[in-house]
């Protein structure tokens, strides 16, 4: 599994849109490693806050290569996009993140024990928010089963007590990702726009047969404006437009799992369970018909959604 360069050969890809602020913050953090990377590239969307000039000021920078795409593609197509060019570098390992993800010195030097582990397809760190409780919407996707996960160590010759847990799921918020994956299982879906993409590309990589750990040690703090997740259970109304995306992403990956008749009645239930889930919240009626609305939209989206996977030539 080796690439001929080194298991902890590290390319950091980040995602920009509009938070310029926030970019300057992470990729301080990034350069700030104390495992340094080879190299980090910076995916701007189509920024329109004075993104382009400050990327076009660090340009010069060897270890950083900036990209300012021509239209927002969303996080989906800004880690669709980088994802492809880090893989073209054939690194051992692609660290992904957002604009507002703050890494601690230590986050890649915390990975390197792990990165030797043949069966491991990828990384993720301990995702925290600004008050240092974990992030409701990077909470990764724990094996239950107490029989399960020890078998899942043992399988990747690890054991109690060495600082990394088997995981089936996780966020692109300080995810490591084997840098052969991109040519042997494809590229995130760009048209997802927004949420679950990440869901979908961990479960497609244990889905190839390789595991997840999350590694307590490393730790990135997720500086969103409120500490949320990506669920009909806490989004905001102001976030109905991402809802409207998230539902109609999870249609899809139900459709690829299910049979048509199946499917079918898995998007009736669905509708009936976040309208009563909505409605359980108590939320002002102009903020519920939000919800509601983008909620239907998406699963009615989700019958004709029909992404591809792209691979690198």
């Amino acid at each position: 599994m080796d690439n001929g360069i080194g298991n902890t050969d590290v390319v950091g890809v980040i995602v920009t849109y509009n938070r310029l602020a926030l970019l300057k913050e992470t990729v301080g953090a990034v350069m700030g490693q104390t495992h340094p990377l080879r190299k980090t590239i910076i995916i701007d969307n189509h920024s329109t806050d004075g993104t382009a000039e400050y990327l076009a000021s660090i340009g010069g920078n060897k270890a950083i290569e900036t990209v300012r795409l021509a239209t927002n593609t969303g996080g989906a197509g800004g880690f669709a996009e980088g994802i492809r060019r880090a893989a073209l570098c054939s690194p051992g390992w692609i660290w992904v993140m957002d604009d507002d993800t703050v890494p601690a010195p230590d986050a890649v030097e915390r990975m390197v024990p792990f990165m030797g582990c043949s069966g491991v397809g990828f990384l993720n760190s301990k995702v925290v928010w600004t008050d240092g409780s974990l992030h409701l919407m990077n909470l990764p996707g724990r094996i239950d089963d107490e029989a399960r996960r020890k078998a899942a160590l043992e399988r990747l010759g690890l054991g109690e007590g060495c600082g990394a847990e088997p995981i089936e799921g996780a966020s692109f918020v300080s995810l490591f990702v084997r840098g052969s994956l991109p040519r042997e299982i494809g590229l995130p879906y760009k048209e997802f726009f927004i949420w679950s993409d990440d869901a979908e590309y961990t479960e497609r990589i244990t889905r190839n047969g390789y595991a997840g750990l999350l590694v307590e040690g490393s730790v990135a703090t997720h500086k969103t404006a409120e500490n949320y997740a990506a669920s009909i259970d806490t989004v905001p109304a102001a976030a109905a437009w991402k809802l409207y995306y998230g539902e109609r992403n999870q249609s899809f990956m139900r459709r690829e799992r299910k049979g048509a008749l199946a499917f079918f009645f898995s998007q009736l239930n669905a509708l009936r369970l976040h309208a009563r889930k909505i409605r359980r919240r108590k939320l002002p009626k102009d903020e519920e018909r939000k919800l509601l609305a983008a909620c239907r939209k998406g699963l009615l989206a989700g019958f004709t959604f029909r992404p591809r996977v792209e691979y690198i030539d």
